[in-house]
């Protein structure tokens, strides 16, 4: 009898400990994060929000700036890989320049979640966490359209250097194109790099209105760095929203502002990159902590979609607000 109770007494102390042991493990998971630049909002804010639930959940999250540099995310993937973390989350990249990267996690087995950056093919990424640039692309486009009552001239500046600017260029440019929107026009196309974005939309816009002047009525900016400079580029000109206005894609503390300030910056469609950080760090909880299968937690296409909100003088959140407040 005493043997029978000690053996059960020893698989309890067993159980206990792998228990306490796998609770601790899961407390101290060591996470490396690659981000495209911290500089950026949606990189800040994406980083605080997912290192705020890492501190709560006694994960360690260790950064790396990539300041702009697409290789350098690579390059970040395998540094992380050597150091032999848990988990690695890659952030606003694109999956072809990560490729080595990404065969070095896979190597290792250590799993890739990504925010704004795209799945591969070989399934590495385990999930996409991002917003849908598609609709937001032919949102923006259709509230230019709709502001001009369908007729106008526009401009469109985008960032083709990453996928996501890409897909928003595409899909507002169908919308402007469409046969049932004949009065719409666009009169220039231009691009800037991760590396230029700031005085190359202004050069542009400056540009733009030496050529073209007061026929600009309204111009597409593929994110809010892009519509900053644009609608300084118009204020310095001498001109207002009422003769030609820019909308654009991400939603920021200082587009709101010039938002209520009734500068050229006339709406935006905000994006919930807290509610990115939220999804992936839910996500890699229950699959890599709790063990949970990936196939019941992300859908077959590994891409899950983020709410995003449209924001212009009617709803633009009062000075002082953070950024993410118009998701609460």
């Amino acid at each position: 009898m005493r043997a029978i109770k000690r053996i059960v007494l020893f698989v309890l102390v067993l159980l206990f400990t792998i228990s306490f042991t796998w609770i601790t493990e899961a407390k101290s998971l060591k996470i490396g994060y690659v981000t495209m630049m911290m500089a950026a909002d949606s990189n800040n804010r994406a980083y605080n929000a997912f290192k705020s639930i890492a501190h709560k959940k006694g994960w360690k999250v260790f950064l790396t700036d990539s300041a702009g540099d697409i290789v350098k995310m690579s390059e970040g993937i395998t540094n992380y890989v050597a150091q032999k973390v848990d988990v690695i989350v890659v952030v606003c990249g694109e999956i072809e320049p990560i490729k080595g990267g990404l065969e070095a996690a896979k190597k290792a087995n250590i799993p890739v979640f990504s925010m704004d950056t795209g799945v591969d093919r070989e399934g590495v990424v385990v999930m996409n966490a991002t917003s849908n640039c598609w609709e937001m692309g032919a949102l923006v486009a259709s509230h230019i359209v709709d502001r001009l009552h369908g007729e106008g001239n526009v401009c469109i500046i985008g960032m083709p250097t990453l996928y996501v600017h890409r897909y928003r260029v595409d899909t507002a440019k169908a919308v402007f194109n469409s046969a049932d929107n004949p009065g719409i026009k666009i009169l220039a196309e231009e691009a800037v790099t991760v590396a230029n974005w700031e005085k190359g939309s202004y050069d542009i816009m400056r540009n733009w209105i030496t050529k073209y002047g007061n026929k600009i009525d309204a111009v597409f900016g593929t994110w809010d760095g892009i519509g900053w400079g644009c609608s300084k580029a118009i204020a310095d000109a001498g001109f207002t929203k009422k003769d030609m206005f820019v909308m654009s894609i991400d939603g920021t503390v200082q587009t709101y502002d010039m938002i209520r300030k009734g500068e050229p910056f006339v709406g935006v469609v905000a994006q919930n990159f807290e509610g990115w950080s939220k999804v992936t760090a839910d996500a890699i909880d229950k699959i890599v902590v709790q063990g949970k299968p990936a196939s019941s937690i992300v859908p077959e296409s590994r891409i899950v979609y983020v709410p995003y909100k449209w924001i212009d003088s009617t709803n633009v959140p009062p000075a002082g607000a953070s950024a993410g407040s118009v998701f609460k």
